[in-house]
């Protein structure tokens, strides 16, 4: 009984062994030997993993062969098929016995890695504690490299992967972007490249330049690419130009800010906006900040019709449109937002364009031709828009609002100029801006340098972009009567926006009211009130913003 226990127990343990010993295996090897759904190979350190994942497809029977980083399925690193998906998860990835590598499926074409000239019986692909998946000769004594993933990169740059040229063979190491965040097909917008000429990396999107990291410094800086900022690692640049090849790499090592359990690792995503991330750092560049207009943090100016000038740029806003011409809608699944963008900039009618929201693939846009206008909730779906952030354009709007005011005013002149009479500086500009009707929603009154206490009637946009549209971020409390936020007008100011609820049961007598009384009672040590906004039943106080907290966080405070 006891030796037929222990022949038991033996087989058990051994059959344990030989399944972990499955699990863990990092190698594919020649002949019978593949790798199919859902198997994978992992490297020895346990980092990388290499198999087929559906990306969180819509298509659910839709695979990819990839390789990604600590069990991140949702966006590999490396895709052997990034324009073939795979149906059914019929993939198989093997090495036939002529040496071939290659990933077979059913209903398509063959994806071939590697094509051996000769007969060659002892080959094996590895997948390395850096990522690289490397096919091996195992006959020769060094173990020649026949192919490796390292060669051939897709959106993401990992420590020891190259960027630029190998002379000899005329291969050209650079990233290309995703098509959308959820489409990996090689139709994206942005690549990402080592100039070999300026010695730095650069955004191009469709081939023309779009950001610039600055030229290598000592191999260890760049001007607009700055990575060494007291994280848990730190980052050395290499560029080796040779008769065979000229390149760039980089390395990490921990520094003093990292814990004993943290790994030496990072890796550099080319995102479908055109923006470089470093997923370590969480430290972005280029994309959104270059918005056309700009040629600050290394992005280009786009090049465009003479319609568009350097004060015109992309800002993402919510709100309508009032269409002179019906929009139009393109659902070319080619197109990424970056394209439609493009596309409308050298459009001089368009205004604004908008992603296909109910596209799965998030590809596909809407042009749209006429004015908009901004909403103040925020809640509305939200546009890519052309906006003039010159000042001779804030003056035209500014001239036309002031003198359709003057003419609805001329009737009321006289009753004005008795009320300026009778009424402080400060109360009477006040009165002025409050009884102005519906334009005051779009005023925005300059003081021209004024010191007193004038107060200024600020836009519906301006409060907007100075707030983030009223984000939780900014938020700094509630009141009785609404929330306060936080902000930063264009000129740097800092401001607290006060946002009186609707159910405040305040009405406008009421709001002027307040208006008039906080400007008699301005005072150096009362916080100061800047000015007001008004745009339909929203009414808005905006007062200097005071870092040191309130007056009873001191006396009340244990």
């Amino acid at each position: 009984m006891l030796p037929c226990m222990a022949s038991w127990i033996y087989r058990f343990l051994l059959f344990c062994f030989c399944a972990s010993h499955a699990l863990a295996a990092d190698t594919l090897y020649q002949g019978d030997d593949s790798l199919s759904s859902p198997n994978t190979l992992v490297s020895k350190n346990g980092l990388f993993t290499l198999g087929f994942t559906g990306l969180g497809s819509a298509e659910s029977n839709a695979s990819y062969l990839g390789i990604w980083y600590n069990n991140d399925t949702s966006h590999p690193f490396w895709l052997a098929n990034r324009g073939k998906p795979i149906a059914d998860n019929s993939g198989v990835l093997a090495i036939d016995g002529s040496g071939n590598m290659k990933l077979t499926y059913s209903g398509g074409d063959p994806v071939e890695f590697y094509s051996s000239q000769s007969s060659t019986t002892n080959i094996t692909a590895i997948l390395e504690d850096s990522g690289n998946f490397v096919l091996k000769d195992e006959n020769s004594g060094s173990q020649q490299v026949l192919w490796q993933s390292f060669d051939s990169p897709t959106d993401t740059f990992l420590p020891g992967m190259k960027l630029g040229i190998n002379h000899r063979t005329g291969q050209n190491w650079s990233l290309l972007s995703w098509l959308s965040d959820l489409v990996p097909t090689p139709a994206g917008a942005f690549t990402f490249e080592w100039d070999t000429n300026g010695k730095k990396l650069v955004i191009k999107r469709r081939g023309v330049f779009y950001w610039t990291s600055g030229p290598l410094r000592s191999n260890t800086s760049f001007e607009n690419f700055y990575l060494n900022s007291g994280k848990e690692v730190d980052f050395s640049f290499i560029n080796d130009s040779n008769a065979d090849e000229d390149y760039f790499m980089f390395k990490v090592s921990a520094n003093e800010y990292a814990s004993r359990d943290q790994r030496n690792f990072s890796m550099w995503q080319l995102r479908s906006d055109g923006s470089i991330v470093d997923l370590t750092t969480s430290q972005a560049f280029g994309g959104p900040i270059c918005k056309g207009n700009n040629a600050d943090a290394g992005c280009e100016r786009w090049s465009g019709p003479t319609c568009r000038s350097n004060w015109n740029s992309f800002e993402l806003r919510s709100g309508y449109f009032f269409e002179t011409v019906p929009r139009k809608v393109d659902y070319n699944s080619s197109l990424s937002t970056s394209d439609c963008k493009d596309i409308c900039w050298k459009n001089c009618t368009c205004v604004g364009v908008t992603p296909i929201a109910n596209n799965a693939n998030n590809t596909g846009c809407v042009f749209w031709y006429g004015s908009f206008t901004q909403g103040l909730t925020g809640n509305n779906i939200q546009h890519y828009i052309i906006v003039d952030q010159g000042s001779s354009g804030k003056m035209n709007w500014i001239w036309i609002i002031l003198a359709s005011v003057g003419v609805v005013s001329l009737t009321g002149l006289a009753g004005l100029l008795l009320y300026r009479r009778r009424r402080r500086h400060g109360e009477k500009y006040l009165f002025e801006l409050l009884t102005m009707d519906a334009t005051n929603d779009t005023l925005e009154l300059e003081n021209d340098g004024n010191k007193g206490h004038n107060l200024k009637v600020f836009s519906a946009a301006t409060i907007m972009a100075a707030t983030n549209s009223f984000s939780a971020e900014n938020k700094l409390g509630q009141g009785g009567f609404g929330p306060v936020y936080k902000g930063t007008l264009p000129d740097g100011r800092e401001i607290a926006v006060k946002r009186l609820s609707k159910s405040s049961g305040q009405g406008l007598v009421e709001f002027k009211n307040e208006l008039i009384l906080i400007a008699k009672l301005q005072h150096m040590n009362l916080v100061r009130l800047v000015g007001c906004c008004i745009q339909g039943e929203e009414k808005m106080l905006v007062y200097e913003y005071m870092p040191n907290k309130s007056l009873d966080s001191f006396i009340f405070d244990e």
